[in-house]
């Protein structure tokens, strides 16, 4: 019979120099003023995005539209209208209501900011632990891929890849397959020979060569204005983490604690998750942080400059965008300051939100200084 109640235990002995830790960093975060500021402002933004419906009523088949006031139609089809009473924050140009706008807008921040961060972190991560930790030839192959990627200017590299993508993409998956598995040969070969392994690999490596010649199998993607920007900031902006992650792994791998993991028999992936990654990480997610804010200034420039979010969609670059005519025409500034003040307040507090949350956990996870 198994013993559960010796089992749990050691199980809380276990947890009880975590669960102090995790109380270290609680409180170094109530200590710090700016860290609380940054977190009640990204909480704010989060119940805004997760109570939009409720603060403003989809009113049609895509809550991402921002409804039109055709009552106003006839009096003004362009020009915007200040804040009444049936428009809390006014319109933009061709009456759209701008308080739903910034609603909806926060959802698309969040899904802009968190996604392309995800993706980023994680194609970062992959590509700068097999550089840091195997080094040599690949090491070499992978980080000139990068500079070459860092050598380009990010925004203006970000709006070619948006222009030259296509709306649909048709991907041959059976090509694809193939690819994964005579790089997944080459992987097992140069660093962990595993015979039985190899042999599937290589067999499904022969299944997928025959069906691109007899039956490939294709699929179509359509990737929307939107999608297009979030793919194009993510092949921007992973470099920087890989850059991260590398010198962080480069600075551990040869600690005494990982020689002595790898003398006791232990595989590089059980090496890379047990030492090397909880190690090597809280830098990476600090940075994570802090581009949040920054990745979605970038998607809104795009917007703005009128290659990201279709018009009447629920982002905030693209409802500035939608007046920019009013903002370089005099006399007309002032009258139609709501169409980027509003908006651009959005903008400034979700940036300044997620940067002093960043700074906050720089000062909480950095073994440098968070014991000072």
């Amino acid at each position: 019979m198994v013993d559960m109640k010796g089992r749990w235990q050691e199980f809380k002995v276990s947890m009880r120099p975590r669960l102090k830790e995790y109380a270290f960093m609680l409180r170094r975060m109530r200590q710090s003023p700016l860290a609380m500021v940054g977190l009640v402002i990204v909480l704010v933004f989060a119940a805004i995005a997760v109570l939009a419906p409720v603060l403003a009523p989809p009113q049609g088949s895509d809550p991402f539209m921002i409804p039109k006031d055709t009552s106003l139609a006839n009096v003004r089809p362009v020009e915007p209208i200040p804040p009444t009473t049936n428009h809390v924050f006014g319109t933009v140009e061709l009456q759209y209501d701008l308080y739903y706008g910034c609603i909806w807008g926060t959802i698309t921040a969040f899904r802009i900011g968190l996604l392309v961060v995800g993706v980023s972190l994680m194609i970062g991560l992959l590509v700068g632990t097999l550089a840091g930790f195997y080094g040599g030839l690949l090491d070499e192959i992978l980080m000139r891929f990068t500079d070459i990627i860092i050598a380009f200017p990010g925004l203006i590299l970000a709006m070619a890849f948006v222009i030259a993508f296509p709306q649909a993409i048709q991907i041959n998956l059976s090509f694809m397959l193939l690819v994964v598995f005579v790089l997944a040969s080459f992987g097992i070969i140069a660093f962990r020979p595993n015979k039985k392994l190899l042999l599937i690999v290589q067999v499904l490596l022969a299944f997928s060569l025959l069906s691109i010649f007899y039956s490939p199998v294709s699929l179509g993607l359509s990737l929307s204005k939107l999608d297009k920007v979030m793919v194009a900031i993510t092949l921007v902006g992973w470099p920087g983490y890989t850059r991260v992650i590398r010198g962080e792994i480069l600075r551990v791998k040869n600690e005494d604690y990982v020689e002595a993991s790898r003398a006791s028999g232990s595989s590089d992936s059980g090496i890379i998750l047990r030492h090397i990654w909880p190690n090597t990480i809280y830098p990476i997610l600090i940075v994570a942080t802090l581009d949040i804010g920054s990745i979605v200034l970038s998607a809104a420039a795009l917007s703005f400059i009128g290659i990201g979010a279709p018009q009447g969609f629920a982002d905030w670059g693209q409802i500035i965008q939608s007046c920019r005519n009013w903002l370089v025409t005099p006399g007309q500034i002032f009258a139609h300051y709501h169409t980027f003040v509003i908006p651009g307040l959005f903008i400034s507090f979700f940036v300044m939100g997620w940067n002093l949350l960043g700074d906050a956990l720089r000062d909480i996870l950095d073994p440098i200084i968070r014991r000072k």
